[in-house]
This record gives structure tokens, sequence and C-alpha cells, in this order.
């Protein structure tokens, strides 16, 4: 059986294809994401601009020609915050399921961090340490504190980069003033988060995908040594996150659209994504920082797999097809 998961995030769409039997381990067929940015210039206005329908259009055109390519006979779409928080997101959604026949299900932010912890969890395995696993995403961030048991507390904020970048408008490069402010709001819309994180006591902060997969490419691109295996998690040396961290704020945006394993889709929120996990690690005193290639779109597709297995086979762990 092959499996699509569609994943309509406020920047880009995500695509994951797998070949799965009800005895086997999850094969990874095709990995590919479109940058339809389907929250610029209307986030913050609850809408989704007609450029970005065209996008999304344009993207869903690959998409369904990839899925045929692969004969997939099962798909699983999720669409998360721009969608979700837009006025006309039902009518964006209906028009999306009309052209190109397929549902898709408009999640809750809780229910999005769920899929990312279960994502996450097969990427690192997680042991009795209670760890915090953090989704920056255009529309939200996700946050889940948890360990290899169970949630201990989780919350959505509708915080993400695409809504940070049109509300502040930051200079380029970025100024000291713009990111106290930055760090100033972050503040005032977390308070309990930094409480919770005190309460279980949390040191290590797991970041799934994402801007994450980017500080881990450039990382690697410019200390070729750090690539290695496992491919499903990496560890980011806290000196090297601050180096980076300081080079990107230093940076303008045609200094990061040369730099070695930047994101092209990043190259414009990967500012103030550094901010937030800076600020996230600094006042939280969290020591160890790790990056998970899985996150939402794993999560649903384990979660499928859960739900449609013998419960001798519920463990299995995914692997990617050379």
């Amino acid at each position: 059986m092959r499996i699509s998961v569609i994943d309509l995030g406020t920047n880009t769409f995500n695509l994951l294809v797998a070949e799965w039997d009800e005895t086997g381990i999850p094969k990874i067929l095709n990995r590919s994401k479109y940058a339809t940015k389907i929250g610029k210039g209307g986030i913050n206005n609850n809408i989704i601009t007609d450029e970005a329908i065209e996008r999304a259009k344009n993207a869903f055109d690959t998409i369904t020609e990839i899925s045929n390519q692969f004969e997939v006979s099962k798909t699983l779409a999720f669409a998360t915050s721009a969608i979700r928080s837009a006025e006309n997101g039902n009518e964006f959604v209906k028009l999306i399921e009309e052209k190109y026949h397929v549902n898709i299900e408009i999640i809750s932010g809780d229910r999005e961090a769920d899929l990312i912890f279960s994502g996450t969890k097969k990427a690192i395995e997680l042991n009795h340490e209670v760890v915090a696993i953090l989704d920056i995403g255009g529309g939200s961030n996700e946050i889940i504190i948890a360990n290899n048991e169970k949630i201990f507390w989780k919350n959505s904020y509708p915080l993400g980069m695409t809504r940070l970048l049109e509300k502040f408008n930051p200079t380029d490069p970025i100024n000291k003033n713009m990111i106290k402010d930055i760090e100033e709001y972050l503040k005032s819309q977390m308070t309990d988060l930094f409480e919770a994180l005190d309460i279980h006591s949390v040191k290590t902060l797991i970041g799934s995908s994402g801007s994450f997969d980017t500080f881990k490419q450039v990382l690697v691109a410019n200390s070729p040594e750090l690539n290695g295996f496992p491919t499903t998690h990496f560890e980011i040396k806290l000196k090297d996150f601050f180096k980076l961290h300081q080079l990107f704020l230093a940076s303008s945006l045609e200094e990061r659209e040369q730099m070695p394993g930047m994101d092209p889709v990043r190259v414009d929120l990967i500012v103030i994504a550094s901010i937030f996990i800076n600020y996230l690690v600094k006042e939280s005193g969290i020591s160890k920082l790790f990056q998970s290639s899985f996150a939402l779109k794993e999560g649903a597709l384990f979660e499928y797999i859960q739900k449609n297995t013998n419960p001798a086979d519920k463990d299995k762990t995914i692997e990617t097809k050379k």
C-alpha cells in the first residue's frame, strides 16, 4: 500500500509518499516541498490572498502528478495555522478538494502538536527525561513538554515566523532595537510556557524539521565532518547555534541567499526563527539542542499505520528507500 501525506503549512506544502504493508516497515519513496507561502500578504488579516491560492494550486498540480506516478492509494492531508485562521480558509479547502479530489482536514493547534509529537518521538528515542519539542511554523509554533511515556503539557501559539515577519517588518540587516522589540513581544505572549518549562525542569529542546533543518544544513555545509548518522536527528551544539545566530543577525537578505546550506524558502524567515530559538534557550536555561527530521507528516503516517496494523507491529520504525 502506498500512502501520501500532505502538510499544508503556512510557508510550504510538504509531501511525503511512503510504501507500507501490514507486516512491514514503512519506506519513504518521496519527500518534496513547495514554497506556497500561503500566509504571505494576508496572515495577520486572516485572509488567504488570490496570489497565495494560485501558488497553492500550482503546488497541488505537482503533488497530484507525483502521487499518481507512485500510484498512491491513500492520501492524508492536513491544513494548519494560516488556513484554519483565515476567513476564507474553508472556501480555500473546498476549492482544493473539488479540483484535486482530495480530502483535507483542517486541524487545531492541539491536534497539530499531537502529530508533531508522534513524528518526533520516532526520530529521537526519548527516555524518562522530560524534554521540550518545538515546531516553528509560519503561522503558529507548537510546543510539547513530554517524555517517552506521555505528554505533560502542550500549547500552540499564533507566533509563526510569517506572522512575526509581517508584524515587525524588520530592517535588513535587523537592528538591535528590533530584536529587543521581538523578544519583549515573545515574553508577553509566552509566560505560561516558561512556567511550564520551569515546573518540569526541562533542559533539552528538540526542534522538529523546518527552521531546525536549515540550521543543520548550514552547519553541515560549513563543517562536512558533522554530517553523520543517524539521519533522523542531529545534535546542534549550543556553541555552534550561538555562532550561527550571530551570523544570521548580522546578515542581509542577499548574504543569506548565498549561504551554503540555506533553504531558499527560509531566507527571509530564518532571522526571526533564530531570535525565537535563542530567546527560548536563553530564558529557560536549555543546555542541549537537537534537530528532528520528522515532524507532522511523519507523525500522521505513523498514526495511520498504528490504527491499521497488528498490535505487535506498532513499534516498527521508518525506513528510507535508498
